[in-house]
């Protein structure tokens, strides 16, 4: 019988488990994981490492469009290899976030699992619906345990004065509090366009468990967008503020 060396057998498993190591990227001071998967929610959808990447700008790229390799529409997400806590998240965002598609996606949570629980969510998406003022913006939360409370949320029409929009979560013990504002904005207090505070009688349902964070852009129920265009969205920075 034919006998391999153990320095063989060592490079084989190296070799095997490189193949199967999944890609990250390092941005905003963080390790991300990318995501590499078929047929899967949200969706569902096919995703696609390729469609993230960082610029020589260090600015963050994800992109939605029809792969001529596969034969159909792929999408982004990455999520971070470590876990948050209570703390503000806030991210500076350029696209036309206002005018996408009623078949796009941009979402930016918190999130462990099970589903329906632990999530804290700003996503940017019309949810497939046609009307000229369908809301397009929406900040949701969901209890820690399933079964406990409802998730809250609440939703808006926006219509923006540029690409430029920075978005916020304030994460605590008590309630999150979210923000959006038109352009670039270190200060939470000025040009603020929508914003939402979790109501008292959800306090004891908040979320408490420490998460990655993820960042995707897709397809609602695996529809492509209807201009049959592909989405870009740039993700300029990102900042994390410990409670």
């Amino acid at each position: 019988m034919q006998t391999i060396s153990i320095t063989t057998a060592i490079l084989l498993l190296t070799l095997v488990w490189v193949m199967n190591a999944q890609k990250s990227i390092n941005w905003a001071g963080y390790q991300w994981y990318l995501r590499d998967d078929q047929n899967s929610g949200p969706g569902p959808n096919n995703w696609d490492s390729n469609n993230v990447w960082v610029d020589g700008n260090n600015k963050l790229h994800l992109t939605l469009r029809y792969s001529s390799t596969t034969g159909g529409w792929t999408c982004a997400e990455l999520y971070t290899s470590i876990n948050f806590s209570f703390g503000t998240f806030r991210w500076f965002i350029e696209g036309a976030i206002d005018q996408l598609d009623r078949n796009v996606v941009l979402g930016l949570f918190t999130y462990k699992g099970p589903d329906g629980t632990n999530e804290i969510d700003i996503e940017m998406a019309k949810w497939g619906r046609t009307e000229a003022e369908a809301s397009n913006l929406f900040y949701t939360v969901y209890p820690h345990t399933l079964g406990i409370h409802d998730p809250v949320s609440s939703g808006t029409r926006i219509s923006l004065q540029g690409t430029y929009t920075t978005h916020q979560f304030t994460w605590t013990p008590e309630n999150v509090s979210f923000q959006s504002q038109h352009g670039f904005m270190t200060s939470p207090n000025t040009n603020i366009f929508f914003s939402y505070q979790t109501p008292t009688d959800f306090a004891s349902s908040m979320p408490y468990t420490s998460t990655p964070l993820h960042l995707n852009l897709w397809a609602f129920q695996g529809q492509p967008p209807t201009n049959g265009q592909p989405v870009e969205i740039i993700i300029h920075d990102f900042k994390y503020t410990k409670a």
